[in-house]
């Protein structure tokens, strides 16, 4: 029974990508969302036979893969240029097209001018870039960060027009506090997603107000109602946090608060970026919290920001079933710029060190040592056709 479960939850983790509707070319419009009829009972059950584990509509879960910051300016361009835009991403382009949604935290605004930001570090990518990130498999990208607009309100205005034409959504970031906090919209076999962004860290100046651009600030009772209104609207609901500390590896006790609150209100999955190192992940009410994703491609030399991870999760309405963390390597000494899957005893190493961060997060081991992590509903609890968890 235990290697059957191990061969479907492979085949589901690497299985095919499912088509992600309306997001081929221009995104949906964003001011409305269709209300969304619940599924009828016999819908909701997950048919499975007595003897093996047999998923038979596998349109019912949502497979998401997430990874972390994004920035492939500075020295990523002499390789874009000689080896074309989508090098930083061609050792992990098939794990990213593996799931319905590919997500990552775009960390420099797509921009070919605008007025540079009085702050110590400022980033840019030249527009046509955009198109390496369109053949890498990516339909969904923060914009909601500390770097967004490093050039002016004229660079995110770049960004928005430019991924708005390569058909990618965003969230996060837009020219008034309205458009930044509008959701990017997902219509999935396996349902309607909505995906929101915010970001925690300064400058101030970076978040939007009602009459400036800029990243989306989660404001306590703005994000409850916000969160209250989508959760009663779509099937599946995705939060994205930019905070922490660069370089801990342990969050802080607001980044809890917050991933604890966005559960509370409906979010069925909670990605954190900005420490450039990965932390540990949490299970809450059987919703997955990555605290921290790591760098996936950034253009820096670090040493300690040389482990990273692909996580990828697989979610029904009523939650996690699972998720499977793929360790990379991004030493870009190493890699140059181009991240890819860690070897093997790397990737042990990776794994047990998450495993200690989320371990003290839990109370509890929740990742195996091959990097499973199972939720609440897993297929070795399925014994009969009413599946405990799915129909309760």
């Amino acid at each position: 029974m235990f290697e059957k479960t191990q061969k479907w939850l492979f085949l589901l983790l690497s299985g095919p990508a499912l088509l992600v509707l309306g997001c081929s070319t221009a995104p949906p419009p964003r001011a409305e969302l269709p209300v969304v009829l619940p599924l009828a009972e016999n819908q909701r059950r997950l048919p499975v036979s007595e003897s093996s584990v047999e998923v038979q509509e596998l349109d019912d879960y949502l497979k998401v893969v997430a990874g972390g910051d994004v920035m492939i300016g500075h020295w990523t361009l002499d390789y874009l240029r000689t080896e074309g835009p989508d090098y930083p991403f061609r050792m992990i382009a098939p794990l990213l097209k593996s799931g319905d949604i590919a997500f990552a935290n775009l960390e420099a605004p797509l921009a070919d001018s605008g007025n540079v930001a009085e702050k110590r570090f400022t980033f840019k990518v030249p527009t046509k870039y955009v198109s390496g990130l369109q053949t890498a498999g990516f339909n969904l990208l923060s914009l909601a960060n500390n770097h967004m607009l490093d050039f002016g309100a004229l660079g995110l205005e770049q960004t928005l027009v430019t991924l708005d034409e390569a058909g990618i959504l965003h969230t996060g970031a837009g020219r008034n506090r309205d458009e930044a906090w509008q959701p990017a919209v997902f219509y999935t076999p396996a349902g309607t997603v909505a995906a929101l962004a915010f970001s925690m860290t300064f400058p101030k100046e970076f978040w939007a107000t009602d009459s400036s651009a800029g990243t989306a600030y989660p404001y306590e009772e703005k994000l409850i109602r916000t969160l209250d209104d989508l959760a009663r609207q779509v099937d599946f609901l995705i939060v994205s946090f930019h905070w922490g500390t660069e370089k801990k590896d342990t969050p802080n006790d607001y980044q809890i608060y917050f991933a604890h609150l966005a559960i509370d209100h409906g979010a069925d999955l909670v990605l954190g970026h900005h420490p450039h190192i990965l932390q540990g992940l949490e299970i809450y009410k059987n919703r997955l919290i990555a605290y921290s994703l790591g760098n996936l491609a950034f253009s820096s030399f670090s040493y300690s920001a040389v482990n990273s991870m692909l996580l990828k999760v697989v979610l029904h309405r009523n939650g996690l079933l699972f998720a499977h963390i793929y360790p990379l390597n991004v030493d870009n000494s190493e890699v140059l710029f181009q991240p890819r899957l860690a070897g093997a005893q790397r990737s042990r190493s990776i794994i047990a060190h998450l495993d200690s961060l989320s371990y003290d997060l839990n109370g509890f081991d929740i990742i195996t040592d091959d990097g499973m992590i199972l939720g609440n509903m897993p297929p070795l609890a399925m014994r009969s056709p009413r599946v405990i968890g799915l129909n309760e």
